[in-house]
C-alpha cells in the first residue's frame, strides 16, 4: 500500500514537474515575442515620425500663408504636441525594453 501511495505521489510530481515547463515560455519564444514586440513598437514609432513630419510641413505651410489665426492651423499644432507626447511615450517603453531609438533614423 505504501509503495502504491508512493509511486502516484512520484507520478502527481513528475506530472506537475512537466506541466509546468511546458506552459514556461523557452529562451526562443521569449526572444520571438521580444523581436516581435520591438518590430511593433519601431512601426509605430516611425509612424508617429512620419505624421509629425506631415503636420510639421503643413503648419510651414500655413505660416508662408499668413493662415496662423486660422482654425486649421490651431489644430494642427495641437496634434503636433499630441504626436510629440505620444512618441515620447512609446519612446521610453522601447528604452525601457533595452532598445534605443533615433528619432531621426528612417526604418522600413
Amino acid at each position: 500500500m505504501d509503495s502504491d501511495s508512493e509511486s502516484l505521489l512520484d507520478q502527481d510530481m513528475i506530472s506537475s514537474a512537466s506541466s509546468s515547463r511546458a506552459s514556461t515560455p523557452t529562451h526562443h519564444e521569449d526572444f520571438h515575442v521580444s523581436c516581435n514586440r520591438k518590430r511593433e513598437i519601431e512601426r509605430e514609432l516611425k509612424t508617429y515620425t512620419d505624421s509629425i513630419d506631415h503636420c510639421q510641413v503643413l503648419i510651414r505651410n500655413l505660416e508662408r500663408q499668413g493662415l496662423v489665426n486660422h482654425p486649421i492651423y490651431s489644430n494642427q499644432c495641437a496634434m503636433i504636441q499630441g504626436l510629440m507626447k505620444q512618441r515620447e511615450l512609446l519612446t521610453d517603453c522601447y528604452c525601457g525594453y533595452g532598445w534605443y531609438y533615433r528619432s531621426d533614423e528612417r526604418g522600413n
